[in-house]
């Protein structure tokens, strides 16, 4: 599943470049579907119904929660560094914060936009809305209104997983052709219902002609890539991008950003695209990595307090986080400090390494929610 996910991801990479078209259309129809029926997959109702309600609360708040506040304020450098330093506008640090909190990129931007993935799935769990909400002319805070749709992939997902388990030597014992053929057929077949339904995206809460068309295509084109996954060899770096998924979600789309900053006459072409994918993806790979070793409360694991890696790592994610929030307001205080004399500009330096010095004692020593439990000595 691991494997999945992270050859998931690369279409979830091309799907959210300027690629236009059909190629756009299909990619959409399960680059996000498949990722709602893997967690399905391995829903675990026993385990679920065994744990106390509060307690679930607090894992999901540290699973899913403070991973998306890090990696919003951790993306608005790459935002600054896109809208700043490459194409000369100013940084809407405000807009975003505010985007951030909406979780809703058609109503307000965000530093990273296709985080609202997480609050969705932080959302299933708690909200229980009508089905009457199946509609794209809805838009809510945190995309509530998509829970429904959502919920019913958790649930296909959920099933494919039981009927997985109830035949998985019969799935596994298939000879290569029988694998081929079965993979051929699904993706004929997905295909061809997408191509009659249309375009969806649960972005858009828009599923084509038919919901059940929709989640059809999905089924299809995701049992197709898990039928080829299942032989795949095992790879260690396709094994840390899977397992890296909330990672990738967090930081692809600035990076993509970047380099259509850069590219701004290519990014539509054929070229551009693959080799902008590639990148991207092989980028994420030592990123993922460092937060791995460094920071992986960004990524909603747990952290060894005394590891002096994790030491530097919260160092780093403190300044980072708030570079571009402080940087913000101290230019836009009256007469704007860093448009004046070298002393103010000396001042505002020093006041932000007190800032950050006082934030990382605090959440080390007094607020260990934003740093995931700590690991057992």
């Amino acid at each position: 599943l691991d494997q999945l996910k992270a050859i998931a991801f690369f279409f979830v990479i091309l799907g959210h470049m300027s690629i236009t078209g059909e190629p756009k259309n299909w990619i959409y129809s399960f680059h996000m579907p498949i990722f709602f029926f893997i967690t399905g997959f391995n829903y675990n109702i026993e385990k679920l119904a065994q744990t106390k309600p509060l307690d679930y609360l607090k894992k999901l708040c540290l699973r899913l929660l403070v991973p998306y506040v890090w990696m919003q304020l951790l993306s608005m450098c790459l935002r600054f560094l896109q809208k700043t330093v490459i194409q000369h506008t100013e940084v809407p640090v405000a807009l975003y914060l505010r985007g951030m909190f909406r979780g809703h990129s058609r109503l307000v931007d965000a530093p990273s936009n296709p985080l609202y993935f997480v609050l969705v799935v932080f959302a299933l769990t708690f909200a229980c809305l009508p089905l009457s909400l199946f509609t794209e002319t809805l838009r809510m805070r945190w995309h509530l209104n998509v829970v429904p749709a959502c919920a019913c992939m958790i649930l296909f997902g959920w099933l494919l997983g039981q009927l997985y388990r109830a035949n998985e030597e019969k799935i596994r014992s298939l000879r290569w052709w029988q694998r081929s053929i079965a993979v051929v057929l699904l993706l004929a077949f997905g295909a061809a219902v997408w191509y009659f339904n249309g375009r969806t995206s649960i972005h858009g809460n828009h599923w084509g002609e038919d919901y059940t068309l929709a989640m059809l295509t999905a089924i299809d084109t995701s049992t197709a890539l898990a039928l080829l996954c299942m032989k795949l060899p095992r790879l260690g770096w396709l094994n840390l991008a899977g397992q890296s998924t909330l990672l990738f979600m967090g930081f692809h789309k600035p990076v993509i950003l970047i380099l259509e900053a850069l590219f701004p006459a290519q990014k539509k072409t054929a070229l551009f695209l693959v080799c902008a994918a590639v990148g991207v993806y092989a980028l994420m790979l030592p990123v993922s990595l460092w937060f791995r070793h460094f920071a992986p409360f960004v990524g909603g694991k747990d952290s060894d307090f005394a590891d002096p890696f994790v030491r530097i790592g919260q160092a780093v994610c403190i300044v980072g986080a708030t570079c571009v929030p402080y940087l913000y307001f101290v230019n836009h205080l009256k007469g704007g400090l860093l448009r004046s004399t070298n002393l103010y500009l000396a001042l505002a330096v020093a006041a932000y390494i007190v800032v950050c010095a006082v934030l990382y004692i605090v959440l080390r020593r007094f607020v260990r929610f934003p740093f995931l439990p700590q690991k057992k000595e």
